[in-house]
């Protein structure tokens, strides 16, 4: 069988099924152990909600669906390039959609890592790799970039003017921070607050899709939302840093004399701003929905999902799902495939 869309799609598949029996058997148990030793935000349960995530992200019917979006661009044969990827670090395998995107439609992976996420896609590439060895001369993994035809780059808003003069000669992927907000409506579930805990601390709120901000109706009534909230967030005591940056904003508040709600495992503070730090939720009042569809508009290109049950929400996400991406989730509503396909000769 020759090395088509088809083929190089059902390694994936493969792989999502692989990631699932080593979760379930301890084949993770070692790489994962190390990368929390060097990097203490990726815990080993971070790490392994990552990859369980990944495999659900991979499968059969993930795949069939990316297959018929795609499989038009991929009639004729075409020539394959090099495409670099700068990843972030922020959270355990944070390229790996990048690292997907560009294999699956033929081209060459060329990686550079963020040292604070350098074990597991390797791990995952060298699994791939025993699936389908086509694909071993499609990856590399490398410390500095030399040569290549395409680049995908991911930081902040400060290093992404870096990258748009340094790599202004080739075609450029850029993205740049992005925040994930939940509008509440007072109607939520206890069991739709649960989920949106999951939204809020998984990989502490590291992630473009963390919520890092919720918007509530006037008067709002917090104890509820509190009382789950504290319930749900109780391992976030065990980690040293996410408890220093806590204690520290707590603190910051306090003398400031700046009115928070103290989850003794969170703070929420009113707030405007959309990205919030560690360990801190912002809120913002509004009496009217259309409010609050005006302001999201005016920050679009600062948002990454929203989480609501309203149906006039659009692109909406259910309570729980912001860490569960799937195929056609594209980072900044970017699409990876299209940008791998296009200018080729």
């Amino acid at each position: 069988m020759s090395f088509t869309f088809q083929t190089r799609l059902l390694a994936f598949q493969k792989l999502g099924n692989q990631i699932t029996l080593l979760l379930e058997n301890g084949g993770f148990d070692t790489v994962i152990k190390q990368q929390s030793i060097e990097n203490k935000w990726f815990t080993e349960e971070n790490c392994r909600f990552a990859l369980k995530a990944l495999a659900i992200m991979l499968h059969e019917k993930s795949c069939e669906t990316f297959y018929r979006k795609y499989q038009k661009y991929f009639q004729k044969e075409f020539e394959s390039q090099n495409i670099a990827v700068i990843s972030a670090g922020n959270i355990p395998c944070a390229a790996f959609h990048d690292f997907f995107c560009i294999l699956v439609s033929g081209n060459q992976f060329t990686g550079k890592l963020s040292s604070q996420d350098a074990l597991l896609l390797p791990f995952l590439s060298k699994m791939l790799v025993e699936i389908e060895p086509e694909f071993a001369e499609k990856i590399a993994f490398v410390e500095k970039l030399s040569k290549f035809d395409k680049i995908i780059a991911t930081g902040s808003n400060n290093s992404a003017r870096y990258f748009t003069y340094y790599f202004k000669d080739k075609p450029l992927l850029l993205r740049k921070n992005r925040n994930s907000i939940a509008i509440l409506n007072g109607n939520e579930t206890n069991d739709d607050l649960r989920n949106l805990t999951i939204d809020i601390f998984q990989y502490f709120g590291l992630g473009c899709r963390s919520i890092s901000k919720i918007y509530v109706p006037k008067n709002y009534d917090f104890q509820r939302l509190i009382e789950i909230f504290q319930e749900e967030s109780k391992a976030l005591l065990f980690h040293n840093g996410y408890v220093n940056n806590y204690e520290y904003h707590r603190a910051v508040f306090a003398i400031n004399r700046i009115p928070v709600y103290d989850g003794n495992s969170f703070l929420l503070l009113q707030n405007s701003a959309l990205a919030s730090p560690i360990a801190v939720i912002y809120y913002e009042e509004y009496e009217k929905t259309s409010e609050v569809l005006t302001k999201i508009n005016l920050e679009k290109d600062n948002i990454q999902c929203i989480v609501s049950v309203d149906y006039i929400i659009e692109d909406r996400i259910a309570f729980g799902k912001t860490q569960h991406p799937d195929l056609l989730d594209f980072p900044d509503k970017e699409d990876i495939v299209l940008f791998c396909v296009s200018q080729k000769k």
